[in-house]
């Protein structure tokens, strides 16, 4: 028979192989059509590549922070539903390199799609809530998560969604604008994986300060 750790182990590496699948089979869309761009020797090509990288990463990261933050058992199976769609949105998207209106579509639909995950996840994190409440580091760790979600969710996810729509608009009636607004793109999707990056590095410190002796 199962018990709780079990469980919970169970979960989080179903939750650990999807998240690598599915940005696996992204990247090598990715990969793929990004050949004949870098043969091209188109800089908004070569742009969009990068960016197309750092889309990867930025939810690859998120979503490891995510797994060993709250992710426990019961399995939420509507959780994982989201996952195959934001990866397919992503291959979507990296077909579209070379075809800066298109590609500010899908990106600003990968964006409206991360964004709902993000409404449904905080829910998950309420229900967690009790599993947080054993001492001082728990409760601490907890407000990281809730506090960082939010900032994600209210911030980051709508700045997103805000920038890509625009950028489509724009490029629909000044095609000449996609060189800049695709290096644009590819600043602000750094600095999300930084900040990622960052965020990674507290949750890692607040986890370790609840592994018990």
């Amino acid at each position: 028979m199962f018990n709780r750790r079990d469980l919970d182990q169970l979960v989080l590496d179903v939750e650990l192989v999807l998240i690598s699948v599915v940005q696996g089979v992204a990247l090598t869309t990715l990969a793929i059509e990004a050949a004949p761009v870098l043969r091209a020797h188109d800089p908004a090509g070569w742009i969009c590549v990068a960016t197309g990288i750092l889309f990867v990463l930025s939810f690859w990261s998120v979503a490891l922070i995510h797994a060993i933050s709250f992710v426990t058992w019961p399995m939420d199976i509507v959780h994982y539903f989201f996952y195959f769609g934001v990866a397919f949105l992503e291959c979507l998207l990296f077909t579209r390199i070379g075809h800066p209106r298109e590609w500010f579509g899908y990106a600003f639909t990968c964006f409206a799609v991360g964004w709902v995950l993000y409404l449904y996840d905080f829910r998950l994190i309420a229900q967690r809530r009790s599993s947080f409440q054993h001492d001082p580091s728990h409760r601490a760790l907890y407000a990281h998560i809730v506090r960082r979600q939010r900032f994600e969710m209210f911030v980051l996810m709508p700045s997103g969604l805000a920038f890509n729509l625009a950028a489509w608009a724009i490029v629909a009636a000044h095609p000449g604008t996609a060189l800049p607004l695709v290096a644009v793109q590819l600043a602000f999707t750094l600095g999300f994986v930084a900040s990622f990056v960052t965020s990674f590095s507290e949750r890692q410190r607040l986890i370790t300060a609840c592994i018990e002796p």
